[in-house]
């Protein structure tokens, strides 16, 4: 069967082990909303912030949840990562990363509920 998008053949198979899928998110990057991520699709859009047009932002929330995770890509190698509630002007935690796999790595931390790796960058920037 031909993939319309591509032309190319593709089979109804999953891979060995099927995406880890995050689903029922507000996602905002640049002008899009997306609503579920896998880690791939995560890792693109944070590639093409310096390309979209509602700005290199991308901001990740669970609905019904007071936090949400942003990152800012400023400059062609720097991403400023934070953690923010919208209960307060505050941010809850915060890094500046070199490429953005590094923050693709750590908004999917932050998604699976792990947030060792985020402490130790901001142990190591203080």
């Amino acid at each position: 069967m031909k993939n319309d998008d591509t032309a190319d053949e593709w089979t109804d198979v999953l891979p060995r082990t099927a995406p880890t899928i995050h689903r029922n998110l507000d996602v905002t990057v640049g002008g899009r909303t997306l609503t579920t991520l896998t880690r791939t699709q995560l890792s693109y859009w944070i590639s093409k912030l310096q390309y979209t047009r509602g700005g290199p932002f991308m901001t990740v929330s669970r609905p019904g949840h007071p936090e949400f995770i942003q990152t800012y890509r400023h400059s062609d190698t720097d991403y400023y990562l934070e953690i923010r509630s919208p209960d307060s002007r505050d941010e809850l935690a915060s890094t500046t990363l070199r490429d953005g796999e590094s923050a693709a790595e750590l908004i999917w931390d932050w998604l699976e509920g792990r947030g060792s790796r985020l402490d130790a960058r901001q142990r190591d920037d203080s």
